[in-house]
């Protein structure tokens, strides 16, 4: 299994866990992100569309629902109910 591959299983596995969490993900009106991506994250938060993430070759594509302060972006998609991204992992951003 490539590293790619492992990387986006990760992220997978792990955003199929936070889901079934006990604590339920507090959801503002306001999205806050960081980092060089912040007016993507942000335009696809407030106008409800998608943007595409890049990492490691890889892409996952899905709407902005929540940015983090350690540095978590919490998205959804046609898939998932909810996926979280690392902040750092992004290697680029599209709309």
């Amino acid at each position: 299994m490539s590293r790619s591959s492992r990387l986006l299983l990760t992220l997978l596995l792990g955003a199929t866990v936070a889901a079934h969490a006990q604590t339920p993900a507090k959801e503002s009106s306001t999205v806050n992100c960081k980092g060089p991506f912040k007016a993507l994250l942000e335009a696809s938060a407030a106008e409800k569309r998608g943007v595409t993430l890049f990492f490691n070759g890889q892409s996952l594509s899905g709407i902005v629902t929540a940015c983090h302060d350690d540095g978590r972006i919490e998205m959804r998609s046609q898939q998932y109910s909810r996926v979280i991204v690392l902040a750092d992992r992004i290697d680029g951003a599209a709309m």
